[in-house]
């Protein structure tokens, strides 16, 4: 028999055997027997002996083979899965594997893929009723789920697809349901009890049979009746609380008050005293108005009903106009708010809530129009493809009433020509879709070619049933028309992103339909009083079980298809000129084009839109293109209470909006889970329920200028035909024809840039004019670092200058004498009078009080000054309020709506002067008191202007050149952004834009090599003013990269290819003070190509776990993290300001309330600020970091000559030659794995095994690595492991962050 050194004996038969080791079933003998001949490997110095069998010492000689891929469904069909085929998987195989670091309690499953794609088949197959097909899905996906909870949500929402069918039986419900226990020993939950409850109270059956089991616990009875979803409505929800067996412990809170009006009429009859008999009736009509006025028809629905109600009740209702009010109401009530076919002017609800004299008369009021807008909302999320139709067709039906008018002159009546074109051909593949999922098609019967697209059609037929084909026309035409100038491509958009939104925005209005049906459910009662009881509902509430959004190759072929048949059907007129005849012609050119352009170098698939249509999109006239899903809402959001419940009613939302990231999505959800998002939540729900209304007297000067087509500010201009330079001479000298085309490409490139802008533009004034005089509310959530953004993406308080003049407050405020103050510090602010002190900027407005007042009452003819200002719209928004103010004998009584802003001086130098405790850095970015504002950007100009007399005094010519010419505006850009990771590179291109002026228009040479210069001192004037802030920068870049170049000891790639390589796979992951859990997304990206009818679409695999873009997470993560804390002190200063019931918005780093209360949301701010930096925020950080990375390898190169290289070859070497073969990375990794299991083991014989045993790792541990590391490209560099460590903390400066609290220009 051959022995061999017992320790080495185990870890090569472990390592032959694919690292899985065993320490047991091994005999000990007290003696080695090994030959003298063999040599013994450095791993144990001294130790017994273990021998092993004979036939194991060739196994060691044998490579490991490559995992073979066992589960492949995501390129499948619905009709290729069968259950019969369902994949035998054993535990090791299917268990979850950890993202980043096995210390977070985040996994995902090998098969995450596979099961997203057959979750989206399961849930598509069940709407259109297919179970013998759904329940083949759930067979497939069983063996794949990472645990039985998992499936049982799976399982449940076949058993509710199935109940809720009336064509089903209990019988058949419950058979399903021991189906599903006996085969897979699924155990039922609440959710399913609450099902099986409600299918026998349909069937009119004894429902206490199944509730019965849940009588004795209290806590399982709440969670069955918290399912409102699947329970009856009210009414017959009634029924079930008069059951005796039922007491109060059993029921929910929020269903108590049902509970006891049904247990106690009597006390709650005496309650409903004052409720009108129509609000308790559906039939019995509000009253109208005694006037001589045309009497009001009848009122149907019970928004109306309120509005009316509260109306006729109002104190101030003698002020009012009430009869035409109403009818107004009545008649905009069956309207859609952006698609309105009435001819006459929308009701301002603001001005009329402006007008109400008392308190009492504007809650009330706000409380019947939110319901009077419950409606709107459902129908603004939910039909708003309905109403863009509706439009089209009735201006198409109006000009064909005309006749004489040309139909192509009106960009609607385009609209509703391509869809009545298209329309057919949505139906005839809905169709085919249908038949090829009810298998009514003889596939034997068709020739190869049809064969292939039955293929094809296979994988999105069950998602393309789900829409009437009228909705997936409009939803095709909004989508691209939305899309225009997107991504880089002029007058278009690359094929891959519009197939991909067409396909989402499907998905969109599909889940939006579920969940308005769903609360139609819930609603559906007899008495309407009963609403305020148990309140609004949010359907998204009802069950997290169906999150899984469809997956991306459905995406591309679904949006392909449709896409498709619009380029096909969509046509343009045009006019031209016959060359021959010299006479006008007409014709009809395709809308869009399908072709291939080079962006970046890389050749891309896109898809054009003709000029005529590009123009049309621009122009001055109101049109119908608005893609209606994701706008300002009309009610408040529903507040975040979950990762995925909160914002929109009826359309899905997402707590974190990320791009193809599972890992984020999955700290995310367990963080939610876990409860640690509660704080981020409630700053979120502040800002959502702070409610907005359009400017409209700013509006109105907008489309003034808009209508001109003449460029005003940043107005664009409208570009019929771009005026190119007359054409050269045909032998004019090749330099003057490379000038020439020069020209022509910025002529054009400017045009089509103005062309771009003025569709954006146009697109959100169209928005605005449809919300003039509505309450609305933006609905917000957090990109991955905690920044919050609102939903709606178009129209919000985040655009430039003309967007942010649009909003005021809902809500208004007197102004008082603090607040009038404010006012005009605002006004002086916005006009770039902000570098004063805060008395000279009031007594700048008060010197131009008289101008302001010109100002606000001719603004077109006085345009000269405001025109002038820095932020203009905002400064004429301002303008039009103090001067209604002071038509007051006091404007301190003026009841102001204008949001005024506080701004962060350089916000992220302020967070990284507090970390650091930089007291010069400090003061100059307004943390310590003083009497004047600092001027960050201006000191760096007088640092940069002394390099400059010094070089210069010693002769540098760029220094001569440049002395006397460094403004603050020169180095502005540069200061700001050097703290958000500005490379060297961004930064010239920043400084060139400034010096240009300085030279000729075409000495681009002269202009690079002096901004080169330029940026090299302003960087390092950067550095001597903010010493502390760059080396805590340095500290979190170095941390990064150790993080990144890291490898994982419980993670091992089974490709023996990828053996010899390390794997990357740890992204930077920390968590903000608030709990959020922020990971960087940036790795490699695995890419699959799905071919479509258009082309062949590349996308990424958003659940593989690939390896991380190192330098792109080193680089990123300094601004990254100092960004994730302006957030947290944005959400902690929006909490603050939510408990003293102020209306509070935000734009990252700047903090916006009414003129009135500035003051209290200034010493929230502080006070919040303080509070976030009281702890040392950076230890905090290193110990997450030591946590979250424990026993994780770094890989470092040192030279190949140093001592310990040839240490750390010896032992491999040593390895090798036991092992026989070559000795690879992965089996480096594994060595150190096994003797960390023994350090760690509760055993202290093998604690000393671990001990003695000889690693590549352990070697390195009594040198100082980070002496002897040499960068990668260094001759002979040598690449090892080392445990990953983090380096030292740069010493804290002196500063007391508490004198914050006291700097007037901190915020301001």
């Amino acid at each position: 028999m051959i022995r061999i050194t017992s320790s080495r004996s185990r870890l090569l038969h472990s390592l032959k055997k694919n690292h899985s080791l065993s320490i047991y079933g091994l005999r000990l003998t007290g003696t080695s027997t090994i030959s003298n001949t063999t040599q013994h490997s450095t791993l144990f110095p001294s130790e017994k002996d273990l021998s092993i069998l004979p036939s194991l010492v060739e196994e060691l000689r044998n490579a490991r083979d490559e995992t073979p891929v066992l589960v492949k469904y995501t390129t499948k069909s619905f009709n290729e899965i069968a259950a019969s085929k369902s994949a035998k998987l054993s535990p090791a195989q299917s268990a979850p594997q950890p993202w980043s670091s096995s210390y977070d309690p985040v996994t995902r499953s090998p098969f995450a893929k596979d099961v997203a794609h057959l979750q989206s088949l399961l849930e598509a197959l069940l709407a259109s009723k297919n179970y013998v097909r759904a329940e083949n899905i759930l067979m497939a996906i069983h063996p794949l789920m990472e645990g039985p909870k998992q499936f049982l949500a799976l399982v449940n929402k076949y058993l509710e697809t199935l109940a809720m069918d009336d064509s089903s039986t209990f019988a058949e419900t419950n058979a399903f349901l021991d189906k599903m226990r006996f085969k897979f020993q699924v155990k039922q939950n609440d959710r399913s009890l609450a099902i099986l409850a409600y299918k026998l109270l349909r069937e009119k059956k004894d429902y206490m049979k199944v509730l019965s089991s849940a009588l004795d616990s209290p806590v399982l009875m709440k969670k069955i009746f918290s399912h409102i979803d699947i329970l009856p409505p009210p009414n017959d929800l009634a029924t079930i609380f008069k059951n005796p067996g039922l007491r109060k412990a059993h029921i929910p809170a929020d269903l108590r008050p049902l509970f006891e009006e049904v247990r106690n009429p009597l006390s709650s009859a005496e309650n409903e005293d004052d409720v009108p008999d129509y609000f308790k009736d559906e039939k019995t009509q509000a009253p109208t108005l005694e006037k001589e006025a045309a009497a009001l028809r009848s009122v149907d629905s019970f928004g109306l009903k309120v509005i009316r109600h509260t109306l006729l009740g109002l104190q101030s209702k003698k002020d009012l106009d009430l009869q035409n009010i109403l009818l107004d109401l009545d008649s905009e009530s069956s309207q859609h708010l952006l698609h309105n076919l009435s001819d006459g002017k929308k009701r301002n609800f603001h001005e009329i809530y402006k007008s109400l004299k008392t308190p009492e008369d504007k809650a009330r009021f706000s409380d019947a129009l939110e319901v009077y807008n419950e409606k709107r909302q459902r129908e603004l999320e939910s039909k708003g493809v309905d109403g863009a139709r509706e439009k089209w067709r009735f201006e198409f039906e109006e000009m064909r009433r005309r006749n004489g008018l040309k139909l192509s002159k009106n960009l609607n009546v385009q609209l509703y020509l391509w869809y009545q074109d298209m329309l057919p051909l949505v139906k005839e593949e809905a169709e085919l879709c249908r038949q090829l999922m009810a298998e009514e098609i003889d596939m034997d019967l068709l020739s190869s070619e049809e064969k292939r697209q039955m293929r094809d059609r296979a994988f999105y037929a069950p998602f393309y049933v789900l829409i009437e084909p009228k909705k997936l026309t409009v939803i095709t035409i909004l989508e691209l028309l939305k899309l225009n100038s997107t991504g880089g491509i002029v007058d278009g958009m690359r094929t891959a992103r519009a197939v991909i939104s067409v396909g989402k925005a499907v998905e969109l209005q599909y889940r939006s339909q579920n969940l308005v049906s769903a609360e139609k459910k819930f609603m559906k009662t007899n008495g309407l009083h009963w609403r305020k009881k148990i309140g609004w509902k949010s359907p998204k509430n009802f069950d997290g079980s169906n999150d899984q959004e469809w997956d991306y190759p459905v995406y591309a072929k679904l949006g392909s298809v449709l896409t498709s048949f619009l380029l096909h059907v969509a046509k343009v007129s045009v006019t031209g000129i016959d060359p021959s005849s010299g006479k006008k012609v007409e014709g009809i050119q395709p809308a869009f084009h399908h072709t291939h352009q080079f962006v970046h170098g890389q050749k891309l698939g896109v898809i054009k839109l003709h000029k005529k249509l590009v123009t049309q999109l621009a122009s001055n006239v109101t049109m119908n293109s608005v893609q209606p899903q994701l706008l300002p809402m009309l009610t408040p959001p529903v507040n975040w209470t979950s990762y995925n419940a909160g914002g929109y009613r009826y359309s899905p939302s997402s707590l974190v909006r990320i791009k193809d990231s599972a890992e984020t999505i999955a700290y995310v959800k367990a963080a939610s889970e876990n409860g640690n998002l509660k704080e981020v939540y409630n700053g979120l729900n502040v800002l959502g329920n702070t409610a907005w209304s359009v400017n409209a007297k700013i509006l109105e000067v907008i489309s003034h200028y808009w209508n001109t087509g003449k460029e005003f500010l940043d107005i664009p201009p409208v570009v019929e035909e771009p005026q190119l330079p007359p054409p050269l001479p045909y032998n004019a000298e090749p330099l003057a024809k490379v000038e020439y085309a020069k020209k022509v490409r910025h002529v054009l490139n400017q045009a089509a840039s103005f062309r771009s802008q003025r569709c954006d533009t146009n697109y959100k004034l169209e928005i605005a004019r449809a919300y003039v005089g509505e309450k609305m509310y933006f609905p917000h959530n957090v990109d991955f670092r905690g920044r919050a953004y609102p939903l709606p993406p178009h129209l919000n308080h985040l655009g430039n200058d003309l967007t942010r003049s649009l909003f005021v407050f809902w809500e208004g405020a007197q102004l008082g004498e603090s607040g009038l103050r404010w006012l005009k510090i605002h006004l002086a602010n916005l006009f770039g009078y902000d570098k004063a002190s805060l008395d000279e900027r009031v007594k700048f407005v008060d010197d131009n009080l008289e101008l302001i007042r010109k100002v606000a009452e001719d603004p077109i003819a006085n345009e000269e000054w405001w025109s002038k200002a820095d932020k203009p719209w905002q400064v004429l928004s301002v303008c039009f309020e103090i001067n209604e103010a002071h038509k007051l004998d006091d404007p301190r009584q003026f009841v102001s709506y204008i949001p005024v802003h506080q701004d962060g001086t350089c916000n992220g130098l302020q967070h990284y002067a507090a970390i650091g405790g930089d007291i010069e850095g400090a003061k100059q970015v307004n943390l310590i008191p003083s009497d004047r504002p600092q001027d960050v950007y201006k000191f760096v100009a007088g640092l940069v202007e002394k390099r400059l007399e010094a070089e210069a005094a010693e002769g540098k010519e760029e220094a001569i050149f440049l002395k006397g010419k460094i403004s603050r505006k020169v180095v502005k850009q540069t200061v700001m952004t050097n703290v958000y990771g500005v490379t060297f590179v961004g930064a010239v291109a920043q400084i060139e834009k400034q010096l240009a002026i300085l030279f000729g228009k075409d000495d681009y040479a002269a202009v690079q090599k002096y901004a080169r210069y330029l940026t090299s001192l302003v960087f390092a004037s950067i550095r001597e003013l903010f010493e502390g802030a760059h080396l805590i920068q340095d500290w979190l870049g170095e941390s990064a990269k150790r993080i990144t170049k890291s490898v994982r000891l419980d993670y091992e790639d089974t490709n023996a290819k990828k053996a010899k390589t390390p794997n990357h796979l740890s992204s930077v992951i920390w968590t903000t003070p608030l709990g959020l859990p922020c990971v960087q997304p940036y790795r490699g990206t695995k890419n699959q190509v799905v071919t479509t009818n258009l082309q062949d679409i590349s996308i990424s695999d958003p659940f593989k776990a690939t390896q991380v873009d190192s330098r792109k997470q080193m680089t990123a993560f300094p601004p990254n993290f100092i960004h994730s804390l302006d957030a947290t002190h944005m959400l902690m200063t929006a909490a603050a300001c939510g408990e003293l019931g102020l209306s509070f918005a935000s734009v990252h780093d700047s903090y916006w309330t009414h003129a009135a209360h500035v003051d209290k949301m200034n010493v929230n701010i502080r006070q919040q600020f303080v509070k976030l930096h009281e702890e040392n925020l950076i230890v905090k950080l290193r110990d997450e970091f030591e946590k979250r990375y424990k026993g994780f390898l770094q890989v470092v190169y040192i030279p190949g000559e140093h001592e310990l290289a040839r240490k750390i070859k010896k032992v491999r070497r040593d390895v090798a030659r036991d092992l026989g073969r070559g000795f690879n990375f992965n089996d480096e990794l594994f060595i150190e794995r096994k003797r960390q299991e023994l350090l760690n083991s509760p055993d202290a014989t093998k604690q000393q095994m671990g001990r003695d045993m000889v690693t590549t790792v352990s070697v390195t541990e009594s040198y100082n690595v980070a002496d002897i590391a040499v960068t990668s490209g260094k001759s002979k560099a040598m690449q090892i492991l080392v445990p990953l460590s983090f380096p030292d903390i740069p010493e804290r400066g002196s500063l007391d962050v508490q004198v914050v609290n006291d700097s007037p220009y901190f915020f301001s």
